[in-house]
């Protein structure tokens, strides 16, 4: 598994010489965080599923600052902040939703968006609407995307290590297999 991912991902020297990534030369230039073994990719891929969660363009830079200290795989981090996507966004964020109302005991029927009087004549009223409504979720949402992270991270790590064990393990069988005298 480790020499397939080896030869199917970039190199970090190619990355790493990319004329925008070369003032960050110093701190990714640190062999363990390219290191494909099972610590570091279990570790980057918890970093990166927890930092998905996080709504903007920032998950890849925070997946990657976070697994810098660390030194979890920096591949592994920034791949797994994919997990959320245009497709996976919404239901995640309503998952989340469901779980913070078990903890906090609000009512789901603050998931549903008001019913606005939108004008096409003044469309820019829709918007401060729609803010003060998920303002509204604040902390319902919050909580359950603190329990969503956790969950994430550990079923991130220990799904990557357990993946990981398979694969080592049937490749050791299938090379053993072979060797009989």
């Amino acid at each position: 598994m480790k020499r397939y991912l080896r030869d199917k991902l970039p190199k970090p020297e190619i990355i790493l010489d990319n004329k925008y990534l070369v003032w960050m030369k110093p701190w990714l230039g640190h062999p363990r965080l390219w290191h494909m073994h099972r610590g570091s990719v279990s570790l980057g891929m918890a970093i990166g599923a927890v930092m998905g969660l996080i709504p903007g363009p920032v998950q890849i830079l925070l997946s990657i600052i976070i697994s810098i200290p660390l030194r979890a795989n920096v591949l592994a981090a920034a791949s797994a902040t994919f997990i959320t996507n245009p497709l996976t966004f919404i239901p995640i964020y309503m998952l989340s939703f469901s779980m913070g109302t078990l903890v906090t005991g609000e009512k789901m029927l603050k998931l549903i968006p008001p019913d606005l009087n939108f004008s096409w004549r003044e469309p820019w009223l829709i918007v401060p609407a729609m803010f003060d409504w998920f303002i509204s979720l604040g902390p319902t949402l919050l909580v359950g995307l603190g329990m969503m992270s956790v969950m994430l991270a550990l079923l991130a790590y220990f799904g990557t290590r357990i993946a990981w064990r398979i694969v080592v393990t049937k490749m050791w069988r299938t090379r053993h297999s072979r060797k009989r005298w």
